[in-house]
């Protein structure tokens, strides 16, 4: 049974692509799923199997939008949305560099005109607080970007976690409960694997 103030909202970060396996900040650039990140999503899939979800609403880009088209295989939710508001943080002048281009573009000190972290953050609490009233009391499912979570997570945990302190992992779950406006954080950065067995600890 499920209670009516049990909402919950699965944020997954997108499977790997090249440019993850290569160190590359991605930022807006549209690069698709390798076949490592296209395995994490099936993976990332069947470990929601069982989680019963009304919607499951993406970011545009396509490593994002591929990975959630997988996982709503297997978690045969009623509504799929795309949302621009998901999209990945703009990086700017770094986008597409390897991390030694990066320490050479830091210690140029040229201003790499990144999309501020207060409007990131905003537009993605924008995006949680809306879905989350749209859906009550159903769960959902959201699929984003590392930074783009990560300032999420910041918001919601007043910095304990995300910007700037977790590294966020390939498909990674991240369960935030939502009830009367307020969201929490029950767990996060788990694998498939690690959301698995801490379902099959909850008692029945």
């Amino acid at each position: 049974m499920k209670w009516e103030n049990d909402m919950k909202i699965y944020l997954i970060r997108h499977g790997e692509t090249d440019w993850n396996l290569h160190g590359r900040f991605q930022g807006r650039e549209d690069i698709e799923l390798n076949e490592t990140g296209i395995k994490q999503a099936e993976v990332c899939g069947k470990a929601l199997n069982n989680i019963d979800c009304k919607a499951i609403i993406t970011s545009p880009l396509k490593r994002a939008e591929k990975t959630a088209q997988i996982v709503a295989r297997y978690a045969e939710v009623e509504r799929f949305i795309v949302d621009e508001k998901l999209i990945e943080r703009d990086f700017g002048k770094i986008s597409g560099l390897t991390p030694q281009q990066r320490e050479a573009f830091y210690a140029s000190q040229e201003d790499a005109l990144f999309e501020p972290i207060d409007e990131l953050k905003a537009r993605m609490m924008q995006c949680i607080h809306r879905y989350a009233e749209e859906f009550y009391p159903d769960d959902i499912i959201m699929v984003s970007h590392g930074a783009s979570i990560n300032a999420a997570l910041a918001e919601v945990s007043h910095g304990v976690i995300g910007t700037g302190v977790t590294r966020l992992k390939n498909t990674c779950i991240n369960v935030i409960e939502y009830d009367k406006k307020i969201l929490s954080i029950s767990s996060f950065n788990q694998t498939a694997e690690e959301f698995i067995a801490n379902m099959e600890r909850l008692p029945l």
